[in-house]
């Protein structure tokens, strides 16, 4: 799909030649200034992606402050492992976020401390669950079929264990 005409702004006339859409929201985005907005929001989503899966279970982007990216770590041994990948980090990052730099330089502080109201990229949890109480455990009949489900298992220690755990959460 091509635009013939790039998007209205005061004071600026028709484009002369056909452009891409991909090109016009470009344009668009760079000119309301979401660029960066956007760009952050691509280390949140493909985290695991940019920094490979090992990493990405033990870390999580904080926020973009003053061209510092900050990367929360979940252990003090992680954060000194990672200080010393740095420089490979960054120039991973970097190249695969593309031009313009998003940040020039990366930080990490432990899960949970040094609380900042980062520029960009916010994380948003969701809401714990409600707790919900635990249902009453089997009994009678249905106890007895689940103890007899159970032993077509062969090992006698599974067996055990799943009609241990059916018996107190099945429903």
């Amino acid at each position: 799909m091509t635009l013939r005409n790039k998007p209205w702004f005061p004071g600026q006339g028709r484009a002369r030649e056909t452009q891409s859409a991909a090109k016009a929201v470009a344009i668009t985005l760079d000119r309301y200034g979401l660029t960066d907005e956007i760009r952050a929001g691509r280390l949140l989503t493909e985290w695991s992606d940019l920094v490979g899966p090992k990493i990405a279970q033990r870390t999580r982007p904080d926020g973009v402050v003053d061209r510092t990216l900050w990367i929360e770590v979940v252990s003090s041994a992680w954060m000194h492992e990672l200080t010393l990948l740095r420089a490979q980090l960054v120039h991973g990052l970097l190249e695969r976020m593309g031009e313009p730099r998003l940040f020039d330089d990366v930080r990490f502080k432990l899960a949970g401390r040094n609380k900042r109201d980062p520029v960009a990229l916010r994380a948003r949890r969701p809401p714990p669950p409600p707790d919900r109480p635990l249902p009453p455990p089997a009994t009678g009949a249905s106890r007895e079929a689940i103890v007899r489900e159970a032993s077509a298992v062969d090992d006698e220690e599974l067996r055990e264990l799943i009609a241990r755990v059916r018996i107190t959460h099945d429903r």
